[in-house]
């Protein structure tokens, strides 16, 4: 079974699983991202962001105007799932 999700204007994929159900499962969460910012309730302004750290592990995110992120989870035996929103805030320094 194949799905077509329209991500974005500029983003369309196309989903093909074996399994009809993983590709309605992926299809379903990939064109539902989160649509309101748990960090400062905005509801519009998302954009999409990917990243990668130094082990080669990637991210893929919808960020919020206010710079808060919900993340792309992986399920270990397939499929996807969005994180709530958060907002990365550094650790305080400890008085030297």
């Amino acid at each position: 079974m194949k799905a077509i999700v329209q991500l974005s204007n500029r983003i369309t994929l196309e989903i093909d699983e074996r399994d009809e159900m993983e590709t309605l499962s992926k299809a379903i969460v990939l064109s539902n991202p989160p649509s309101r910012c748990q960090v400062c309730q905005a509801t519009e302004g998302f954009r999409y962001t990917s990243n990668k750290d130094k082990e080669g592990n990637v991210y893929v995110n919808v960020k919020c105007k206010c710079g808060a992120r919900s993340k792309l989870g992986r399920y270990k035996t397939s499929g996807y799932f969005w994180h709530s929103f958060e907002k990365w805030e550094p650790k305080p320094e400890a008085d030297k």
